[in-house]
């Protein structure tokens, strides 16, 4: 669980709408640890923490929810690149721009974040295509 927590808990916020202080209080932790857990800066969060995580988010499917996570976080780290992401998708795993168009925004995302390839070699593909 440790190695997806910061997609789940990122993938829980967005999902909800939530604010980063929001999802603090739920928690009842600091603000600046919500930020390190999205982050993934905060690498050995305590038993009692994951459990409350894990049970915030178990109304919901959290491979989704980290899923989306990960969509957000890809689309927020390549900034201006994550057009070459998308066109190295559609080269190296077939899903292509037009589908991603019609998908509606969270659904994108969590189809992005599941997608099982290192973001940076995608972009590579996308500026040679």
């Amino acid at each position: 669980m440790e190695a997806e927590l910061k997609y789940l808990v990122l993938g829980y916020r967005k999902h909800t709408g939530k604010t980063q202080a929001e999802l603090a209080k739920e928690l009842e932790i600091p603000s600046h640890i919500v930020v390190a857990l999205e982050l993934g800066s905060y690498k050995h969060p305590t038993k009692i923490l994951q459990a409350k995580i894990k049970d915030l988010t178990s109304q919901f499917d959290q491979e989704d929810l980290i899923y989306l996570g990960r969509g957000y976080r890809i689309k927020e780290e390549l900034g201006t690149d994550f057009k070459y992401f998308l066109r190295g998708l559609e080269e190296a795993s077939g899903i292509s721009q037009e589908e991603l168009r019609k998908m509606h925004g969270e659904e994108c995302l969590r189809t992005i974040g599941s997608v099982d390839m290192d973001e940076f070699e995608v972009v590579l593909v996308g500026r040679e295509v």
